[in-house]
């Protein structure tokens, strides 16, 4: 019992990890969204150029500027993340 709780907890650990890098991956496709669209191209262009919906290019740009508004930098452009990372998921694992 008491190994099947660790398995537990540590596919728990894992499934925040992929949380994490999901946010992260799709702040940064938000970013680079953001900056073709500074360089004249219009949304619905970048979602038929991509292959995205409209709903996820807006997405995207939201979570891109959400992050911007609270001081989070997406992986790209910090060297401390994987560090913040490792804190957040030991938050995780007392919980």
């Amino acid at each position: 019992e008491l190994e099947r709780a660790r398995k537990r907890e540590s596919k728990l650990v894992a499934v925040f990890s992929a949380i994490d890098a999901r946010a992260d991956a799709e702040a940064a496709l938000g970013e680079a969204l953001i900056e073709l669209k500074d360089l004249g191209v219009a949304q619905a262009d970048l979602a038929e150029m991509t292959g995205l919906s409209a709903r996820e290019v807006g997405a995207a740009i939201r979570a891109a500027k959400d992050r911007a508004a609270t001081g989070d930098q997406a992986p790209e452009t910090t060297d401390e993340q994987p560090s913040d990372m490792a804190s957040d998921h030991n938050g995780a694992e007392s919980h």
